[in-house]
């Protein structure tokens, strides 16, 4: 049977992310929208199709829905994820899935409990092109792992509107850009960082514009995460940057190849480069989690790792913050 899915948040995101590849996918349907007023979700219930509209609760306690997908700002995370799995469904959680490691192990211990699926949506991880840096990796073929750099750095418009500039929202440079280059990091290397250092530029109420951050993995690598919403010279191309005793990975843009991207693999002196199909990381991830919640399967971005994804960040912050 089809998977039926709502949204949460008439949020920008969701129309690349949910309805865009779900328009695709048979074996989904979407069945409701839910946003913070019902004016506001029948306007996007009309402008996107979506044959209901609602209130947050009640889009969740609607029969016909089997997953919740939250495209909420951060702060909003972790309370509307618990009503979802406290009614019965699965959810699908934008990143970052939470505010804080806390609520990350409150949310996978309430799915495990209600016997659903939490999610998180880290698109990139599906797409063929980190697959293969994954592979490669993974092979050994770099040989020990040495150094890495990895960086998303990318303009946000400061206004009133823009959850990201607002630390009441969950907001900041690591929760929305940094998320992905410490996932980028701890998915190649299958392990856990140490941060050994790190420093945020911070705004007057508290959210940071610039984050950076030293993690050394129990390898021996020694990595360099930097993210900003603001960056001097305005946007910056996502690259990730891997040494190893044997060779050297260079991923342009493994955010997303949609966009155009390259891998690059350097051997023995032999420089070999490789593109992408097109076809967007949403869509990959989408077909990905259709099937895993049909099929039971796990996937990635889920339990343990949704925990350590918002432990390593944290770590960060509490660096950060006593130098």
């Amino acid at each position: 049977m089809a998977l039926r899915f709502a949204i949460l948040g008439a949020a920008r995101i969701a129309k690349p992310a949910l309805i865009d590849p779900l328009s695709e996918n048979p074996d989904a349907s979407l069945v409701a929208i839910g946003a913070s007023t019902r004016e506001r979700a029948l306007e996007y219930a009309m402008t996107h199709a979506i044959p209901n509209a609602g209130t947050y609760e009640e889009v969740i306690a609607r029969d016909d829905v089997d997953v919740v997908y939250i495209a909420l700002p951060p702060a909003g995370h972790c309370e509307w994820s618990l009503k979802a799995l406290e009614a019965g469904k699965h959810v699908f959680l934008e990143k970052p899935a939470t505010v804080n490691e806390a609520e990350a192990r409150v949310l996978v211990d309430a799915a495990k409990k209600a016997g659903k699926r939490l999610i998180e949506a880290f698109h990139y991880r599906w797409h063929p092109l980190f697959r293969r840096a994954v592979e490669i990796v993974q092979s050994g073929q770099l040989g020990e792992l040495v150094s890495a750099e990895a960086e998303f750095s990318v303009p946000i418009v400061r206004n009133a509107r823009e959850f990201r500039w607002q630390a009441s929202q969950g907001g900041g440079a690591l929760a929305d850009l940094g998320c992905y280059p410490v996932s980028w990091l701890r998915q190649l290397t299958g392990a856990e960082p140490e941060v050994t250092s790190a420093h945020q530029d911070l705004e007057p109420d508290g959210i940071d514009r610039r984050t950076t951050a030293h993690f050394s993995f129990p390898n021996g690598l020694q990595a360099d995460v930097i993210c900003d919403m603001d960056p001097e010279g305005g946007r910056k191309p996502p690259r990730l940057e891997l040494v190893g005793t044997k060779g050297r990975l260079d991923i342009d843009n493994p955010l997303a190849p949609q966009y155009g991207a390259e891998l690059k693999l350097t051997l023995d002196g032999q420089e070999t480069r490789e593109t992408f199909p097109r076809r967007p990381t949403f869509a990959y991830q989408f077909d990905g989690i259709v099937d895993a919640i049909q099929s039971g399967q796990p996937v990635w971005t889920e339990g343990a790792d949704l925990i350590a994804n918002a432990a390593a960040m944290a770590a960060i912050r509490r660096v950060a913050a006593t130098g």
